[in-house]
């Protein structure tokens, strides 16, 4: 086990670290005992001797006085300092710690007892000349004897100090050797041992590393050995099982991508449209064989340059570009004929959002330009023919209606005012039906101007006001302020307000309040709208709010559907789009954005160019 081979290999460090603490205990113990003696014993005895000399000296002394001064005083001073000569005499023979001390000890006892008898007979002497002869005869020799000896006693222990600190020295000395070397080796083993540890337990760890770094680059084709069967080894055998595995789940992968590719490369194959998929940096990576056929007709093997615009603006991050309207087509010219292609461009996205790539879908709506050209045409033509007509029939009731001819009864004037009211109604669509056509072709061209927001607004609610009012409304502009200008002309742009305020008022009860708003839009363009407080819009019919004769069923179906179908080709020439946001019971906001004047250089694919 791992825990084992790590505890084995700390253990030398264990052990020398507890044999060095014992050792050290036992030295400080020797050292100790060592101070202890010079200190406590030794001390106590030099300590003792010369206490005992110096009052043996002052008793000697204190007698000689008595001989030459007065005998009482000198008596004082024996008495004074005998005491102290016995306390420390008794301190020496209670501390006997040298061979032949306490022999000393005795004989300076019996001496002082010798002595101690001759200051007696000699202070009861009244002889002065007896007295001389006792103190230099008997009582001199007495003191120098004692004197002496206990200058041996303080000598010898002197002695013993001096040799009890030369020991404890040479012990330290010996001692600090011993350390030394014991660290030594200590530090050798230590290192050894850590060597053999470090190489038992991170050279599996560094192959272990090696591997995973491998792993993690894509070389799934690692082994690690098992060298033992400790933690380590549990490690590097589970490593090399989920190495195994990986390897399995990378080939079951990389079959099941194959398939998919296969299968996504036949789908693709299969389509009429060109399809063409771009890495992120707008390097093709992928093109079907309808794409392939596409750019050999073309002469070469890159995106039109509006598409490859549209591309990079998806690529960054922008919005996908999925234009329906075929005005949006590219004219090619391809065999000699005009092939119109409506391009898409759709961001492929990770997990995570980022955009790594784009997919182009190039349709080719040459038959249904066509188609919806033979629409327009028709459209314009039948409608051009039944004006003329029309026309004439306008004519013929209002002269009627005058009574030029004739006199009308009440039911005569009451069918004429219906068909003239009809005959009106008929030609406002057939004017209609004129504008969206001539919209729809492009053969108007727009003479853009640069205005404001507020002051679009302001000229619509001031020109608007009485429309409002007769169906009992009230006009409201708001209109936020430091806008950007927009590019528009005023009058296309005024007939967009007309229809939206007509709708509004139309469906307003009477007193509410109409709102005609331009606000800053999040893509930083201008957001134009009217609001009203009508039954609102059922949220299955908003989607088709603005096609071509559409009405929400169950609402007055005078009109013939084509105001809002009419507004929204007038913003799309704009370059700008229009929307509806409505909730039932509680109103409708009609709206359109335009960019800023500032952003209409951004390059757009607005109509068919010829390639």
């Amino acid at each position: 086990m791992l825990r084992n081979r790590i505890i084995l290999g700390l253990a030398p460090i264990f052990i020398l670290l507890i044999a060095m603490g014992i050792y050290a205990v036992s030295l400080f113990a020797k050292l100790g005992g060592a101070v202890d003696v010079i200190l406590r014993e030794n001390f106590r005895s030099v300590l003792a001797a010369q206490n005992m000399k110096e009052a043996a000296e002052r008793m000697d002394s204190s007698l000689f006085f008595s001989l030459v001064a007065e005998e009482e005083r000198g008596r004082r001073m024996y008495e004074q300092n005998l005491p102290i000569f016995r306390d420390n005499l008794k301190i020496e023979l209670s501390n006997i710690t040298l061979p032949g001390e306490r022999e000393l000890a005795e004989k300076i006892a019996t001496l002082h007892d010798r002595y101690v008898k001759q200051a007696e007979t000699f202070l009861s002497t009244t002889d002065l000349t007896q007295r001389r002869q006792m103190y230099f005869g008997e009582m001199l020799p007495t003191f120098t004897e004692i004197k002496d000896t206990a200058d041996r006693i303080l000598r010898i222990n002197q002695d013993a100090m001096v040799k009890a600190d030369r020991d404890a020295r040479a012990l330290s000395a010996t001692s600090i050797r011993y350390m030394i070397i014991a660290i030594g080796g200590g530090l050798v083993v230590a290192v050894f041992f850590a060597v053999r540890l470090q190489r038992s337990i991170l050279r599996p760890i560094r192959a272990l590393t090696a591997s995973s770094r491998e792993l993690g680059e894509g070389n799934l084709d690692q082994v690690v050995p098992v060298v033992s069967h400790d933690e380590l080894g549990q490690l590097a055998d589970a490593f090399n099982k989920m190495a195994g595995k990986l390897r399995s789940y990378r080939q079951v992968t990389s079959d099941q991508i194959l398939q998919a590719r296969q299968m996504t490369e036949i789908t693709f194959s299969a389509f009429p449209d060109a399809i063409v998929v771009l890495s992120q940096e707008g390097k093709i990576d992928f093109k079907n064989p309808a794409a392939d056929r596409l750019f050999a007709k073309l002469g070469k093997d890159y995106l039109p340059s509006p598409v490859m615009t549209e591309t990079e603006r998806v690529l960054k991050g922008g919005a996908d570009f999925l234009p329906t309207d075929l005005a949006k087509a590219l004219c090619l010219r391809l065999d000699d004929k005009e092939t119109f292609i409506l391009p898409r461009v759709i961001g492929m996205h990770d997990e995570h959002g980022h955009v790594f790539g784009a997919a182009v879908v190039l349709q080719d709506v040459t038959r249904f330009r066509l188609v919806d050209d033979v629409k327009t045409n028709l459209v314009s033509t039948v409608s051009h023919e039944l004006k003329t007509p029309l026309t004439s029939v306008r004519m013929g009731l209002h002269l009627l209606l005058e009574e030029k001819i004739g006199a009308l009864n009440p039911k005569q004037t009451e069918l004429l005012l219906a068909a003239r009211e009809d005959s009106e109604r008929l030609l406002r669509m057939i004017n209609d039906l004129l504008d969206l056509a001539r919209i729809e072709s492009g053969s108007r061209r727009m003479s853009l101007e640069r205005h404001s927001p507020n002051e679009l607004v302001q000229k619509a609610a001031s020109k608007l006001v009485d429309l409002a009012e007769a169906r009992n409304a009230r006009l409201k502009p708001d209109v936020e302020a430091d806008l950007p200008e927009v590019a528009v002309e005023p009058q296309q742009i005024f007939h967009v307000f007309s229809n939206f305020v007509s709708n509004a008022a139309k469906y307003s009860r009477a007193g509410e309040e109409i709102v005609i708003a331009a606000r800053r839009d999040q893509d930083g363009g201008v957001r134009f709208s009217v609001t009203d407080h009508g039954p609102g819009i059922p949220l299955q019919y908003q989607p088709r709010m603005f096609e071509k004769f559409f009405r929400v069923p169950g609402t007055d179906s005078r009109g013939a559907g084509l105001g809002l179908a009419i507004a929204r080709e007038i913003v799309t020439a704009h370059d700008g789009w229009v929307g509806v946001d409505s909730q039932p019971g509680k109103g409708s906001e009609f709206y359109f954005v335009l960019p800023a004047a500032e952003a209409m250089a951004r390059p757009v694919i607005s109509e068919a160019k010829k390639i």
